[in-house]
């Protein structure tokens, strides 16, 4: 089964954030000028705050950084996506997705989930700066710059387009280190930004526990703990069974319910609901294609 990205990418030591060590390269690389740097630097009223409602209850806080700082973030974003990734890594990696992450655990009789707790308020601006300076080998005043562009209030904000792809560089160790237990034990390794799925034929409770004694190593915690044996798993919200895919059912409860009052709805709302249907569909959709890869790779 093959469902890897097709984009050219490079080793992490061709990077252009590799080495770099003059701020007027980086000014280039993120399409600034020198005193718009030092004002990104300065990070002066650069982000909003606000909460917005999630789907399970409760809020959820964002920091989203100003336009021109957004801007710079995403071409680093981007800058860093191209670097090779683990295949482990399904988020954010282009040509990787969701369907694509849970579909990898797909025959095996034992799945065990794990959520990171509050992961980019957990990253602190001191790993970010040693993913430039000891990873990349930036200088320390190049590193400390792109630290400074990156974060917020001493960590990683949840509302950058950075965040995702800069939290796995941060803790580039710790991963590297759960994926090679996990290849020891012949276990199946997936991350998607926070979600660690581990599955297998077996997954002792005591293997579980030595991965979950890495993350605490390294500061951060885990909360959602999900186990499944010999049933259907429920993988980055897809339902994985051990033929192939499928949507939950409260999905496919959704979409039938919003296209039964669609008809009767007018203006904003109807919009609104048709938006709705159309992103269910395309949901349900992608699962489905993902299921005719699988059948077309078993040929």
């Amino acid at each position: 089964m093959s469902m890897r990205g097709s984009q050219k990418r490079y080793d992490l030591t061709q990077s252009p954030f590799y080495k770099l060590n003059s701020r007027s390269k980086l000014a280039r690389l993120l399409g600034v000028t020198l005193p718009e740097l030092r004002q990104l630097e300065i990070g002066e009223d650069l982000y909003r705050e606000f909460d917005l409602p999630k789907k399970t209850g409760g809020t959820r806080h964002v920091e989203n950084p100003k336009p021109k700082l957004k801007e710079a973030q995403a071409r680093m974003a981007t800058i860093l996506g191209r670097i090779m990734p683990p295949d482990f890594l399904y988020c954010p990696v282009k040509g990787r997705c969701y369907v694509s992450n849970a579909a990898q655990h797909i025959g095996n009789r034992v799945v065990r989930c794990i959520d990171i707790k509050k992961f980019f308020p957990s990253t602190p601006a001191h790993r970010v700066a040693w993913t430039f300076k000891t990873l990349f080998g930036c200088p320390s005043d190049i590193a400390g710059l792109l630290t400074k562009i990156s974060t917020y209030q001493g960590h990683l904000p949840t509302g950058s387009p950075l965040s995702p792809i800069l939290a796995y560089f941060a803790f580039y160790e710790l991963w590297n280190s759960v994926s090679a237990y996990c290849s020891e034990k012949g276990y199946t390794l997936t991350i998607y930004v926070d979600d660690i799925t581990i599955s297998g034929p077996r997954v002792p409770l005591r293997d579980m526990w030595q991965i979950q004694k890495m993350i605490h190593g390294t500061g951060l915690r885990y909360h959602k703990e999900k186990s499944y044996f010999d049933t259907p798993a429920e993988i980055t919200g897809v339902i994985v069974r051990s033929t192939g895919l499928k949507a939950p059912n409260r999905q496919l409860k959704k979409l039938h319910a919003a296209k039964r009052v669609l008809p009767s709805m007018v203006g904003e709302d109807a919009v609104t609901m048709q938006a709705q249907v159309s992103g269910l569909r395309g949901q349900i959709s992608q699962i489905n294609r993902v299921n005719l890869t699988l059948v077309g790779d078993t040929v």
